[in-house]
């Protein structure tokens, strides 16, 4: 927990709980952005009852107090409430039918809450987040007991009302308090104020709050019909006197709260501050247990005002409990009027309203619709009108009064003060919330302003390709949009402020436009790898002479802060060794034409630029060094300091520039026997200098003698290209430079680097110690084992990521080369910069590459920016119902067209029973995985029997399961505990047939 400032020079906001994210699915709204254009417009999302619920006709009665009818043909109702997207959240598909479908909207509800509040999957894990959410009695259980489903599956998902809180807890690791909290229709608000205690006393860090409400079942009707609190004309008509009832609604509303000071301090967006709550009984004061009570509201309303700290004069408007129930809205407005009308101004009454006259009663969750609405209003500096009102009521017409309905929008203008609102919740039990809101601070309004970058790099994700290119085409709308967010916050918030999934892409752009069109040909399907990725291997890549190029490295110079301070670290220390400005030579512009100025100037761009890649998060696990470049390597190891590094690369070029012996090299397109076999009678003078990959060879020598051997090759086809060098590295004519190698670099004491590094002169992982003198005459006389070096990585299956650190790519084919000759499905090269190319934008392209191969960058040191609203994950749901509860029920409930279920999908005990019995381990193992596929619910091609039940998903509900089949079926006993260790599911199916009465062996049964 941060330390609080000095609170006697904060404002009662600064003090308060931030409204940090939002997320909803409201009647005709499935995000806070949709709801408030609901609420900005004036619109009435209220409809008849759908078909997919029950059939209104059969119990529509207009008649006061039928029992047994309904009184109301009208709601507020959700689409595909049958619909989830189960993958994204991990769960089995027999287990996700079972749950109620308040489960899992809140689910993806409160996951779309999160993303609006910046926070990502990672750092949530094992923070300290409490979760506070209900949602009410939808009669989703009632179809599990009629379909037969009574497993503790069926209970957690139907009957357990805390089981939602739970879920949210377990999915994101939060390790906070994990409540469902219930006071009727306070109780949103009601766990608000809980949440917000707790973050006001340090207890939890972030608080999720939130409720749902589904109405699948007639039954509730047929109480509140006959009480009359449902409207017969099918609208909430708050404040006005010809109100009927109110009219009942679904959805979910989530939203995450953290402490104000925590918010401004992370730079999160504050939809508004509550300042102040207060939670009440009405007891007796009422008259009856279900009657308001006005002297109880009052002393709700001055409770939460002074612990707000504010007087209730200054509040500007009130989202009313306002259900517009003829006995609710008369005793809620006297006691606002007794309250907020001490000592108030007559010029500024204050605004009253409601969104239940838009889009209906949430009942439990309906305290955190009209939150949402008040927090939105604050931060749009508006409110909206209220619907429906023809007469107000008379409190609203007196002179001077304290209360005026929001009949019209009425932009909030500013006093001098932050704008207060107050928020309230009645239960029918006789619970009672009241929460304070205030408009945000400035502080956590502001967006400075950033200089342009010269280019930017966004990245996407999801865990399902669909949903990808979904989220490419929502984000190039967005970017296009006029007057939309920057380029720089857009690419700061996608970075930082979003969960990364197994499925990526990242583009590049100078603009919004350019982002935008790169985003729009990944809509298209372009870009995105066709399979999930996890985080890969990264290995940097040190080739050597050949990458370099006049002006290289000057655009990073001015805009890589990280690559320029390493470079000047270089620079001083070629200055102290060769007596030349390595940063003079790049800046000139000039090609570099001697020996000993390429290699220290190569070498010192490419220790630079292994220092960018790691700046920007990208660390690796291997270097591997080609010639020349094992000495960056060596130094990007730690095994050589930057000086020594400088020491090794200036004396040897140096040597090297005095030489006497002519040479000469040339790439040759054979492997390393072929090219040995074209050498021949030259063996003497010629030699396989490099060996990059199995088709690609450098043979080095005397330059007579390669013509020689060259002509023939060149003759027959075989591509051969000469090495711009007038020296033969790897070979016999540099022999006589090896002593005074080894004599200008006696005075070298390697160490023990911190990543280890694959030597391409030993063919092995050396350790630091061995770079001695005597290590760098052999790099420049024995042979390049490079070929094997990428064989090693590559004979290990996991992914790897292969980053070429130079000005130019110069091995990207020869390990392309080796992947294909390896069969390596997992394995990705890219490069760093390219030749006279934009070096910021290339470097970003070569980071997209390495994002969507699985590396997960440092996006807080990548981009600058401010948190700004992204698109929100699109689900991709399927339907998951149990439909065969429906027809069972004395009262009809929801029954929506049936599905057909492939086979292996559901289990059922007869028709699923094996038609004998499985005799011989293999068919153990089929009987084994057919029966996991169906108890998951899932195909059996997706079954491998090389893996643990647990990696399919398996847990010990579903163990018991499988046991108590086992058992049943082949009359064998399989505990629980050995279910879940088994290895593989072929070795359990071992097991199965050790068991089997009268067991057969395979060679018995062959």
């Amino acid at each position: 927990m941060r330390t609080s400032r000095d609170h006697a020079r904060q404002t009662p906001a600064e003090q308060g709980v931030a409204i940090v994210g939002a997320g909803c699915r409201l009647p005709g709204a499935d995000t806070p952005a949709q709801f408030w254009e609901v609420l900005r417009t004036g619109r009435d999302t209220i409809t008849e009852v759908p078909d997919d619920r029950f059939d209104i006709d059969r119990w529509f009665s207009p008649e006061m107090g039928k029992p047994h009818t309904i009184r109301s043909r009208s709601g507020g109702f959700l689409d595909r409430i049958d619909q989830f997207d189960a993958r994204f959240f991990g769960i089995l598909p027999n287990e996700a039918e079972q749950m109620d479908p308040q489960q899992r909207m809140l689910l993806e509800v409160t996951w779309q809450a999160l993303e609006d509040a910046g926070r990502t999957a990672p750092e949530l894990a094992g923070s300290n987040t409490g979760v506070y959410v209900n949602m009410c009695n939808s009669g989703y259980w009632d179809v599990l007991r009629a379909a037969g489903r009574h497993d503790l599956h069926a209970a957690m998902g139907g009957e357990a009302g805390g089981m939602a809180a739970g879920r949210i807890a377990y999915h994101l690791d939060v390790r906070g308090p994990t409540m469902a909290l219930e006071s009727t229709c306070a109780t949103a608000l009601l766990a608000v104020h809980v949440a917000g205690r707790a973050l006001r006393s340090g207890e939890i860090d972030l608080a999720i709050v939130g409720g749902a409400n589904l109405l699948l079942s007639p039954d509730p009707y047929f109480a509140l019909s006959e009480a009359e609190l449902l409207s017969p004309t099918g609208r909430c008509r708050f404040g006005d006197r010809d109100a009927d009832g109110y009219v009942r609604s679904e959805g979910a509303v989530v939203l995450v709260l953290k402490r104000q000071e925590d918010a401004d301090a992370d730079g999160d967006r504050t939809y508004a501050t509550i300042i102040g709550t207060a939670v009440r009984g009405d007891g007796r004061s009422g008259g009856s247990l279900t009657s308001p009570g006005v002297s109880s509201q009052e002393v709700l309303l001055r409770t939460a005002y002074e612990d707000a700290g504010v007087s209730p004069a200054d509040v500007d408007f009130v989202e009313a409990h306002g259900p517009g129930t003829p006995a609710g809205d008369p005793v809620e407005l006297s006691a606002l009027a007794t309250v907020l009308g001490e000592e108030r101004d007559p010029a500024r009454p204050c605004l009253v309203g409601s969104a239940k006259s838009n889009v209906g009663h949430l009942e439990g969750a309906g305290g955190a619709v009209g939150l949402l609405k008040a927090a939105l209003a604050l931060y749009h500096r508006e409110l909206p009108e209220t619907l429906h009102v023809r007469t107000p009521l008379a409190v609203f017409d007196e002179p001077g009064g304290p209360l005026r309905l929001a009949r019209e929008r009425t932009p909030l203008t500013p006093i001098g003060r932050p704008a207060l609102a107050g928020v309230s919740a009645f239960g029918l039990s006789g619970g009672h919330a009241h929460t304070v809101l205030s408009e945000a601070p400035l502080a956590a309004r502001a967006t400075p302003r950033r200089a342009e970058a010269p280019a930017y790099l966004l990245p996407l994700s999801a865990k399902d390709p669909t949903a990808l290119r979904t989220l490419a085409a929502a984000t190039a709308e967005l970017l296009s949009a006029p007057g939309g967010p920057s380029a720089a916050d857009v690419c700061h918030t996608a970075g930082t402020r979003r969960t990364h999934h197994e499925r990526r892409v990242a583009v590049v752009g100078r603009t919004r436009a350019e982002l935008a069109d790169e985003l729009i040909a990944v809509a298209g399907g372009r870009g995105a790898r066709p399979a999930p990725v996890h985080a890969p291997r990264v290995v940097f890549v040190f080739p050597g002479q050949g990458s370099q190029w006049p002006g290289m490295g000057r655009e990073l110079l001015r805009t890589d802060p990280v690559f320029a301070a390493r470079l000047a670290e270089c620079d001083r220390a070629v200055c102290d060794e060769a007596g030349f400005s390595v940063l003079a030579a790049l800046e000139s512009g000039r090609t570099l034409s001697t020996m000993d100025e390429v290699q220290p100037v190569l070498w010192a761009v490419q220790v630079a630029l292994a220092a960018s890649w790691r700046g920007r998060g990208v660390e690796p696990g291997l270097l591997i060094g080609h010639s020349m470049g094992e000495v960056a390597a060596a130094v990007t190891a730690g095994a050589l300091t930057v000086a020594e590094g400088a020491a090794v690369i200036c004396r040897r070029s140096g040597l090297l520039a005095r030489r006497r012996t002519p040479g000469a090299m040339w790439a040759v397109q054979l492997g390393e026997e072929p090219a040995a076999r074209a050498i021949g009678a030259h063996a003497d003078r010629v030699c396989v200098g490099v060996v990059n990959s199995p088709h690609a060879t450098v043979l080095s020598g005397d330059p007579g003698a390669l013509a020689a051997v060259v002509a023939p090759l060149r003759a027959t086809g075989v591509h051969c290209r000469q090495v711009q060098v007038d020296y033969a590295s790897h070979a016999p004519q540099v022999a006589g430079l090896c002593p005074d190698i080894e004599r200008t670099l006696a005075g070298l004491r390697p160490r023990e680097g911190g990543v280890p590094l694959h030597s391409t002169v030993r063919n092995r992982v050396v350790g630091g110690a061995e770079l001695d003198g005597r290590y760098w005459a052999d790099n420049l006389r024995l042979p390049v084992r490079f070929a094997d070096a990428v064989g090693a990585v590559l004979a290990d299956p996991r992914p790897v990521l292969f980053v070429e650190i130079s000005p130019h790519p110069i091995l990207h084919a020869a390990i392309e080369d080796g992947i294909e000759a390896a069969g390596a499905a997992a394995a990705t090269v890219t490069g760093s910069l390219e030749r006279e190319g934009p070096e910021a934008a290339t470097m970003l392209r070569a980071l997209a590459t390495a994002y969507e191969a699985g590396c997960d960058p440092d996006w807080a040191r990548l981009t600058e920016g401010a948190f700004v609203p992204l698109p929100g994950y699109p689900w991709q749901g399927e339907r998951f119902w149990v439909d065969d509860g429906a027809g069972a029920w004395t009262s009809p409930v929801i029954a929506l067209p049936h599905r057909h279920v492939p086979a292996g999908e559901r289990y059922d005990e007869q028709a699923d029973r094996p038609r004998r019995d499985p005799g011989t381990p293999e068919e153990c193992a089929e009987d084994l995985l057919r029966r996991t596929a169906a108890l998951l619910g899932i195909d059996t091609g997706e079954v491998d029997l090389d893996v643990p039940l647990t990696q399919l998903g398996v847990n010990s509900l579903f163990a018991v399961k499988l046991a108590y089949r086992l058992r049943s079926d082949l009359d064998i006993t399989i505990s629980v505990r050995e279910l879940l260790q088994a290895p593989s599911i072929a070795e359990l199916a071992e097991l199965v047939h050790d068991r089997l009465p009268g067991a057969v062996d395979a060679d018995q049964a062959s």
